[in-house]
């Protein structure tokens, strides 16, 4: 009975916006469908870092694929820094000299050719409370992770006078690439969570010299955003875009971070290619997210007019439940909507407070934005990012929430949040700092 009651609404919402009644049947989304991209990109392909290669062979294989469903497809080109690690050493001198596994941060800046000696000071979590008192001036800073980005932390021991940055990883399993957004003012390394906590228990008793010696390289490089467009039947000129990076750190094949996400976008691509819908849908896939938001940064910048929404997707293969959010401080009246249609759809779903991708760029222009994500997994930023942890099933659900939502001729205006409040929806809330998660069944 249920059943039919929302059927019933669904036509009656696409007669009164104007659309045919076929607009409420299309293809449903497969999980083996959106599979396929997944083995292709992180199997085939493999590391796709913006400026390389593998990047470039991404973005032709994903036009391809949206040439297949019948889109045309437009490359938009753009620059962005480059930086790719040529040497890293890092040295324990003492109590006892011993090699210590590091990477560079991304933009971190290089050490001289012969490299930087210095005692190790321990600075808590980095932030300027926790240099006060410390002898950080000439020395390398030793930072824990979490609470603040890796780029606040070298910004303040920069600041106060030290000659290196050492911090390492919150999760066991070796070391997370990260970065730090743009040229750092001094070098900075992370490590892995076991050297990182036996580091800071020596540096804790005293006496802790290291010797650091980065060198990477810069330079500006391009890649390109792909994108396709199917027009609206009843608004045209208002665009949703629908979107996700293709794009990998060096080392990592990226399955679930991201092409579970590009996987989404195409599946949910192939199942509208024939399907009208009140509003244009602009499919946009990001070359370049890994270094800073490049590639969206770049769209918003030249080719946002005319949208009113956009929904990301990045690292939905992976986790117990679909999370559903934007940044913090941003109007949650979208986000109620879409949780709304996730729990129609049987989909339950957590609510999520991240500025962590894509969808970042847009709300920086002031456009309301929808980020699907499943949380951060074991293999993240990592060589063991493969296809086969990528769960089908979960590529699935992200795929019918947003067909869902922008097959709804109400999205992402406010009357889905009206229905919501009408209906006496809660949103139940717990805290995991830094984020913010509600959950609706």
């Amino acid at each position: 009975m249920r059943g039919i009651r929302v059927l019933w609404f669904a036509l009656l919402v696409c007669v009164m916006a104007g659309l045919p009644l076929s607009a409420v049947a299309q293809t449903p989304p497969s999980a083996q469908s959106a599979y396929a991209p997944v083995e292709h990109l992180a199997g085939t392909i493999g590391p796709r870092v913006g400026g390389t290669p593998g990047n470039r062979a991404a973005a032709e294989y994903i036009a391809a694929q949206l040439r297949q469903h019948g889109y045309q497809v437009e490359l938009h080109a753009f620059e962005f820094p480059y930086y790719e690690e040529r040497r890293v050493d890092l040295v324990q001198l003492t109590p006892q000299q011993r090699s210590v596994a590091a990477r560079a941060m991304f933009y971190s800046a290089n050490t001289p050719p012969a490299g930087v000696e210095a005692e190790a000071v321990f600075v808590g979590l980095g932030r300027p409370q926790d240099l006060e008192g410390r002898r950080v001036r000439g020395a390398i800073a030793l930072a824990d992770p979490g609470e603040i980005h890796p780029a606040f932390k070298v910004a303040n021991a920069a600041q106060q006078g030290a000659v290196g940055v050492v911090t390492y990883d919150d999760q066991p399993g070796g070391i997370v690439a990260r970065t730090l957004g743009r040229r750092s003012p001094i070098p900075a390394v992370g490590i892995s969570q076991e050297d990182g906590r036996r580091l800071v228990a020596a540096a804790r008793e005293g006496g802790l010299r290291l010797r650091l010696h980065v060198d990477g390289l810069f330079e500006t490089r391009s890649s390109v955003n792909v994108a396709a467009t199917r027009g609206g039947a009843a608004r045209p000129g208002e665009i949703i875009v629908v979107g996700a990076h293709y794009d990998t750190v060096p080392g990592s094949p990226g399955a679930n971070d991201n092409a579970s996400g590009v996987a989404v976008v195409l599946e949910v691509a192939r199942v509208l290619a024939t399907t009208p819908t009140a509003r244009t849908i602009q499919y946009v896939l990001f070359g370049v997210e890994e270094f800073g938001l490049f590639g969206s940064s770049a769209y918003v910048n030249e080719r946002r007019r005319g949208v009113v929404a956009m929904i990301n997707l990045d690292m939905v293969g992976w986790g117990p439940r679909l999370m559903i959010g934007n940044s913090p401080g941003r109007d949650g009246a979208i986000v109620v909507a879409a949780m709304r249609v996730a729990a129609d759809l049987g989909i339950p779903v957590t609510r999520l407070h991240s500025s962590g991708s894509d969808h970042f760029s847009f709300e920086q222009v002031g456009i309301p934005t929808i980020f699907l994500h499943r949380g951060t997994d074991p293999y993240y930023h990592r060589p063991t990012d493969v296809a086969s942890n990528v769960d089908p099933q979960h590529l699935e659900e992200a795929a019918r929430v947003t067909v869902g939502l922008v097959t709804h001729p109400a999205f992402p205006s406010a009357v889905l949040h009206h229905r919501l409040v009408a209906m006496g929806g809660r949103q139940p809330c717990f805290r995991r700092p830094p984020m913010r998660y509600c959950t609706l069944e």
